[in-house]
């Protein structure tokens, strides 16, 4: 399966108030088009893959392989026929679905221009809400306040925060700017009544570091690398 990426997911140790079935990682499309200048998270974005039925259709010929695992699909794609993938997802023994890559983190005036014709975060997050009726637990990625708050409005059992396409133009995103996003988009869900995990994007070297984490996380979910 290297045609596709891992993101481990860790979720902060000693907190009994954590579920203890969470997937221990994310599974999702790779990149066609890889260069060391351009990170995979943004690559991802990049309208050069299979699509997602290419992506299920590998998923559901190997049963229970990766029923540990977060099935991540890009929802924006107009093609993507939940009625018809979601009980093939749940033959394989999938559990969790989220909806990774995710428009919102394009840039907003690209985003602004997606949600012109239909092709927008609410989108993604109508997706993420059929498949919950299906039998799913749903994360829900999101980049800013607005999205936060749109996402509390459909209950998502994990908020997964990523930094936009801007956010890697010096390099990684620094652990301040992601912990101050973090924030940012946990205090909008919970003020619109959400709760549930809040996950974070991070680096490898970083799940041994808890205690620099920021405190508002309840994990981390690490950047992805080739299967």
């Amino acid at each position: 399966m290297t045609d596709h990426m891992t993101w481990r997911i860790k979720l902060r140790s000693g907190n009994a108030a954590l579920p203890a079935r969470v997937p221990s990682e994310i599974l999702t499309g790779k990149p066609r088009f890889r260069n060391e200048s351009m990170p995979d998270e943004i690559g991802l974005l990049l309208p050069t893959n299979d699509g997602p039925r290419h992506f299920i259709d590998t998923i559901a010929s190997k049963p229970d392989q990766f029923d540990d695992a977060m099935v991540g699909l890009f929802m924006a794609n107009p093609f993507l026929n939940i009625p018809h993938e979601s009980p093939r997802l749940q033959k394989a023994g999938i559990k969790w679905i989220t909806n990774l890559p995710s428009v919102g983190q394009q840039d907003e005036d690209f985003s602004l221009q997606l949600s012109d014709v239909g092709l927008d975060h609410d989108r993604e997050l109508e997706c993420l809400a059929q498949f919950r009726k299906t039998g799913f637990k749903i994360a829900a990625v999101v980049t800013d306040v607005i999205d936060a708050k749109a996402a509390a409005a459909i209950e998502p059992d994990m908020l997964i925060v990523l930094p936009r396409v801007a956010g890697f133009a010096a390099g990684f995103p620094s652990s301040r700017q992601r912990g101050a996003a973090a924030q940012a988009a946990s205090d909008a869900a919970g003020q619109a009544g959400w709760s549930g995990l809040l996950l974070g994007l991070g680096e490898t070297r970083e799940l041994d570091h808890e205690r620099q984490w920021p405190d508002t996380l309840d994990g981390l979910v690490c950047r992805p690398v080739a299967r």
